[in-house]
Formats: structure tokens, C-alpha cells, sequence
């Protein structure tokens, strides 16, 4: 037997789902990690996610102020999604002295520094893996460099629906709008997209990033941004012209001024590592004064590798504790 975690998940969509049903399975650690994870609570508005989960819906109720409160839990998944009520609950349960995990980019990079606020004076870790590159060890990584290097910068591919249709406007000669409904047939695209094509979802992740590289934080309203839907077919053929293609590339420079913060359609050369990034896949690129170019590439989201990055999560959150969270004002 091994040591009784008892984890709430608010929100049972693709993402809490996918984390409550391993949780319920069995499957949410492994024997290396020592931890039994229980599932004691959901939020959701009713009983019919937790039944696609195949989780008791006696589990599930729409008051995630009632069970951020629960005294038995010990860790809480955050999947809601938007800036509140997450960010609140987040609040609320890390001053409780609960661990919290978290996928949501936006109410991270909104609230960084009164989640962290909380975090310390709850005694409790706050990790937010998820929330930036999917299954990508990126935050993780960031970490360790930033324990002895400095990062003069970071550029990535941090959003897979604009990657997608891009690589199928390159690829296939579709048109935008036809890119755009085929990304909305297989569920990488929302009804309303404007998040992703707009860069809004990726200015939300480079201001994360940034805020752990500068130890300040970096508000999203920060970032230069420049989405996709004005990309044409022409656009695609110039590119080819001069030896490479396009890619929605977030990024993050270290300048006298201070940090040059950009999301935008930006060309990359055939020999640029960017330009073999394909289909909904997600790729960074950090460098460190001393470590030099480190390049992390893999599936930025969906439920199997967003989930495995919540449960990691969840583990390093018990058997660190608070000094697992990333920290600003170094």
C-alpha cells in the first residue's frame, strides 16, 4: 500500500476527465512514487461529465468553494479553464494549505504573483506544467537551467491549433478557412477559435515562460501579438520562395531595454529546426548564457499528455511540497 492521496478535480471536461479517470483506474501514479491516489471530490454542473469519465457522480457537485474546503483533500486539479472562477479557487485552496495543479494558461498568467502570494502563506505547491506545452517537460526543464544559466532567450510553437492549420496550408494548399474547419472537425479548434488564431492563447504561455526567465512578473497584455487569420496561400508560396515556411512563433528576448515579448506568423528557414514541426505538435527553443541551445519537442496538448503532466505534477506537489513551486523574484 502506499501513501493516500486524496485529489479534488474541478472540472471534468476532456482534461479533468481524462485525469479523474486514470485517478479512478488506478493508473494516476506509479509504484516509484510510493502515492495511492484517491479520488474524493469533482466540480462540474452536473452528473453527465462524470459519467463519461466513468466516475461516481455521487463525487460531483457545482460548488468548487465547497470542495476547495474539504478537509480530507490534499491536492487540488485545476481544469475549469478561463481566468475565473479558476483563479480564485486556485487562490483559495492554496491559502487552505492544499497542493494545486493546473493546465489553465490564462488564469496563471493573469494571476501569477497572488497564486504564488497564496501558495507561500498556505505552506502548499502550486505546479503548472500543464498549463504551457501539453506533455512537454518545458517548465520543469526551465527550472533546472535557470539554476545556474541565464536565459537570453526563448522562442517556441506553444499553440498546436494554429500549428495545425498552418502545416496543413503548407502541406496541402488548403486555404485558411478550410484549415481552420478541418482543425474544428478532429476537435484541435474550438467552435470559436479566436483564442488560438488570434496568438491569445499563445501570449498567455510566452508571458508565463517569461515571467519565471525575468523573475518578474509579465502580464499577457505585455506581448506583442499578431495571430493567423490573415496568413493567405501567397504567404505560403513566398516563404517557399526564399527556402522556408511560416509558423506562429512565440518568443521571448533579453534586450538592453529589457525583455522583447512577440507572438506572430514568422518565417523560418528550411534549416531552422521550427520549420519540422508538424501537424498540432508544440516546440521550444531556450538559450542559456551557459548551457547554450536546449530544444524540447513534443505533443503541446490533448488529454493523454496534458493529463500526464497534471499527474506528475501531483506527485512531485506530495513529495516536495512547497518547494517544488517555481518562484518569482529571484
Amino acid at each position: 500500500m502506499g501513501r493516500n492521496v486524496n485529489v479534488a478535480v474541478l472540472g471534468i471536461g476532456n482534461i479533468g476527465g481524462e485525469v479523474a479517470r486514470r485517478i479512478v483506474a488506478g493508473s494516476g501514479a506509479t509504484a516509484a512514487t510510493g502515492l495511492d491516489l484517491r479520488l474524493v471530490a469533482a466540480m462540474d454542473r452536473g452528473p453527465e461529465q462524470a459519467e463519461r469519465a466513468g466516475i461516481d457522480p455521487g463525487l460531483v457537485s457545482p460548488d468548487g468553494a465547497a470542495i476547495v474546503d474539504l478537509d480530507e483533500v490534499d491536492v487540488v486539479v485545476e481544469t475549469l479553464g478561463g481566468e475565473q472562477p479558476a483563479a480564485d479557487l486556485m487562490i483559495r485552496a492554496l491559502a487552505g494549505g492544499k497542493h494545486v495543479v493546473t493546465a489553465n494558461k490564462e488564469a496563471v498568467a493573469k494571476h501569477l504573483p497572488a497564486i504564488l502570494a497564496a501558495a507561500r502563506d498556505g505552506g502548499a505547491a502550486f505546479m503548472f506544467e500543464a498549463s504551457v506545452g501539453g506533455g512537454i517537460p518545458l517548465i520543469v526543464s526551465l527550472r533546472q537551467i535557470l539554476t545556474n544559466n541565464e536565459v537570453l532567450s526563448m522562442r517556441g510553437i506553444l499553440n498546436g491549433t494554429t500549428n495545425y492549420i498552418l502545416h496543413r496550408m503548407e502541406s496541402e494548399g488548403s486555404d485558411y478557412a478550410s484549415a481552420l474547419a478541418g482543425a474544428q472537425e478532429l476537435g484541435y479548434a474550438e467552435p470559436d477559435p479566436t483564442a488560438d488564431v488570434e496568438g491569445i492563447d499563445a501570449a498567455n504561455k510566452i508571458a508565463i515562460l517569461a515571467s519565471l526567465i525575468s523573475g518578474t512578473h509579465i502580464h499577457p497584455d505585455q506581448v506583442d501579438r499578431t495571430g493567423i487569420s490573415a496568413v493567405t496561400l501567397d504567404d505560403f508560396e513566398d516563404a517557399r520562395a526564399r527556402g522556408g515556411t511560416l509558423r506562429l512563433i512565440a518568443s521571448a528576448v533579453k534586450e538592453a531595454g529589457g525583455l522583447t515579448l512577440k507572438v506572430a506568423p514568422t518565417f523560418v528557414s528550411n534549416d531552422d529546426l521550427f520549420s519540422r514541426v508538424v501537424r498540432n505538435f508544440n516546440a521550444v527553443e531556450i538559450v542559456g548564457d551557459r548551457v547554450g541551445p536546449v530544444w524540447l519537442h513534443g505533443q503541446g496538448a490533448g488529454p493523454d499528455p496534458t493529463a500526464s503532466a497534471i499527474l506528475s505534477d501531483i506527485a512531485e506537489a506530495v513529495l516536495a511540497g512547497h518547494a517544488a513551486t517555481p518562484m518569482l523574484g529571484r
